[in-house]
């Protein structure tokens, strides 16, 4: 069950997730008040939590990727 929880699938529909929550959250406060500075609080939130959604989308797999390396025999 643990490694279901931790696939790359998981981790993007968790990510979008927490843009999707973290979007409608600010929008909803924003529309019943904000100061200036709450807003850019908001903002840098839905920021946040867009570059951990790219970062989990970019980052490496751990598979091996093969290496082809050249060995030289010397007599």
């Amino acid at each position: 069950m643990l490694k279901f929880l931790l696939t790359q699938k998981t981790a993007e529909w968790a990510t979008s997730a927490l843009v999707l929550v973290s979007a409608g959250i600010a929008g909803h406060q924003a529309a019943l008040g904000m100061t200036q500075a709450q807003l850019m609080g908001a903002a840098t939130a839905i920021l946040g939590s867009v570059m951990a959604a790219v970062m989990v989308r970019l980052w490496p797999d751990d598979k091996k990727i093969p290496i082809r390396v050249r060995v030289r025999k010397d007599d």
